[in-house]
């Protein structure tokens, strides 16, 4: 069977079933494990599956509101690192956007010790989140919900975001790449967080390692056109000799000159 072929086979299991394992892809198919790691790695480039702990799920059950829960549950302590050194670049009084992702989602519990922010958000769980504070004046763009998704897009929160101004962003993506730069599966997202770079005077981004080295279907942006990059470990040398070249500056716990 030609990898393609194999491939179109996978995805078929993994839509019908929602999520297989690497054991039960291998069975089904006569190949080795091996074989079938490589096919996910690939096919998750291409932005035709999630990769998970032993196997692959579908982008439509990622994207739904129990998924969104386990994401909040992975990497969770990258996630908090990356939190602590975002909050850094805060200052009272700052207007901050954040989008819909669970890390920035992390870095909510930080804001509380700021006593004037205002946060515009276009994630429903990050607003309710947001909602328990004292001191933050919250906003939430308007648009189309999702189904099944944390996150408000279309046109209408493109324009809602467009009346809006913030002294610094913070997203997240589906991946970066050195050639591609920061990517994500969702046209509509990359479009919102494009809308989101604009009316920023910063942006920074928040990639855990295992987003390293992935691409996807848009590019979000390129790296000269974030301020920062913040992870929880120093990248990949190829990475940090490429963001050498550029204005964005990697922050991370062995690099905090901000």
């Amino acid at each position: 069977m030609l990898n393609l072929e194999r491939q179109q086979e996978i995805l078929a299991i993994v839509k019908e079933k929602n999520s297989a394992t690497v054991e039960e892809l291998a069975s089904e198919l006569f190949v080795s494990g091996a074989t079938i790691r490589r096919d996910l790695k690939e096919m998750e480039k291409q932005g035709l599956i999630k990769r998970t702990h032993g196997g692959a799920m579908s982008f439509k059950d990622s994207t739904d509101e129990s998924s969104f829960a386990l994401r909040e549950q992975e990497n969770t302590v990258a996630k908090r690192t990356m939190a602590h050194l975002a909050a850094k670049l805060i200052a009272s009084g700052d207007n901050v956007f954040l989008d819909s992702s669970s890390s920035s989602g992390a870095l909510i519990p930080k804001l509380n010790g700021f006593p004037v922010l205002s946060v515009t958000t276009t994630g429903i769980r990050n607003a309710l989140l947001l909602s328990q504070s004292d001191h933050i004046r919250i906003y939430i763009a308007g648009g189309q919900i999702l189904n099944h998704s944390n996150s408000i897009i279309g046109s209408d929160t493109v324009d809602y975001i467009s009346r809006m101004h913030s002294d610094i962003a913070f997203m997240s993506c589906s991946g970066v790449d050195v050639q591609n730069g920061f990517t994500d599966s969702s046209t509509e997202q990359a479009k919102l967080k494009r809308q989101m770079r604009q009316n920023s005077k910063k942006v920074a981004m928040l990639v855990d390692s295992t987003k390293f080295n992935k691409t996807f279907l848009c590019t979000d942006f390129d790296f000269n056109e974030v301020d920062y990059l913040i992870t929880e470990k120093t990248p990949p040398i190829e990475f940090v000799e490429r963001i050498a070249q550029t204005k964005c500056k990697i922050i991370s716990p062995e690099n905090t000159d901000y």
